[in-house]
């Protein structure tokens, strides 16, 4: 059902509608509060900070910090003024933006798939599926970490409560840990942050020898021991013009 239709249901079907695309939202790596703030803005068509606080009920000293995230993902669109007003992409063009994106990158695996058939390298590319077998794989991962580990994705908020011990416990080792994040995600003390927009699924590599790619919503992932991929996928990440470069923009 588009957005739009929402209008011409009664009370009752209004909140189922909006509770599955906020919910398919999440899914697709918006946060809680972006999810609800982006659906804000596209059944008003625009609205100030405080108009997004009130109709996402979402608390008002959040408003702005959601809001700039949205905006530094390419997700709405900011007119300055007095006060600011902010417009939606237009879910059709952020769908074909996404889509796009997640074409790439499944072209790139595609193109690693044939050449590491060509070389004749085994592929060592396995599949999980659940949330749970994932996250306890995550985890395992994070323990076996030696000298380095790196987190990416445009939600970590489940990585990180159900692994912040031991990630603690990984620096704690000496291992270095690096976690690539959205502008305005909450990370641990004690780590390096770098920020990152537009992300579509969740990495983490352990020692440049084991690396897990996830959809946002933990629901399946593709794991691999291969060196040849881990160190592609570690190269990716970690490009320069991949990574913001606003310092401000780490705050924790």
């Amino acid at each position: 059902m588009e957005v739009v239709d929402l209008l011409m249901l009664d009370e009752a079907e209004i909140k189922v509608e909006k509770e599955e695309i906020l919910s398919l939202l999440k899914r697709i790596g918006f946060t809680d509060y972006e999810s609800r703030a982006y659906l804000a803005l596209v059944m008003r068509s625009h609205g100030t900070a405080e108009d997004v606080a009130d109709v996402a009920d979402i608390p008002r000293t959040s408003a702005y910090k959601v809001l700039e995230s949205l905006r530094r993902r390419n997700m709405i669109i900011l007119q300055e003024g007095r006060p600011a007003v902010y417009y939606p992409v237009p879910p059709r063009e952020l769908r074909d933006r996404m889509m796009a994106e997640m074409d790439r990158a499944m072209h790139k695996l595609e193109r690693l798939e044939g050449i590491l058939s060509e070389r004749g390298v085994p592929q060592l590319v396995y599949t999980i599926v659940g949330k749970e077998r994932i996250l306890s794989k995550i985890g395992t991962m994070i323990d076996t970490a030696k000298s380095s580990l790196l987190i990416s994705g445009p939600s970590l908020r489940d990585i990180l409560q159900d692994s912040s011990g031991r990630i603690s416990n990984a620096v704690k080792r000496g291992v270095v840990v690096k976690i690539v994040a959205e502008p305005n995600v909450k990370v641990p003390d004690n780590v390096e942050v770098l920020r990152k927009q537009d992300m579509v699924a969740i990495d983490v590599i352990v020692d440049s020898e084991q690396a897990l790619l996830s959809s946002p919503d933990l629901s399946i992932c593709g794991y691999t021991d291969n060196a040849f991929l881990v160190a592609h996928f570690e190269y990716f990440l970690l490009q320069p013009n991949n990574v913001l470069s606003d310092p401000a923009s780490n705050a924790r």
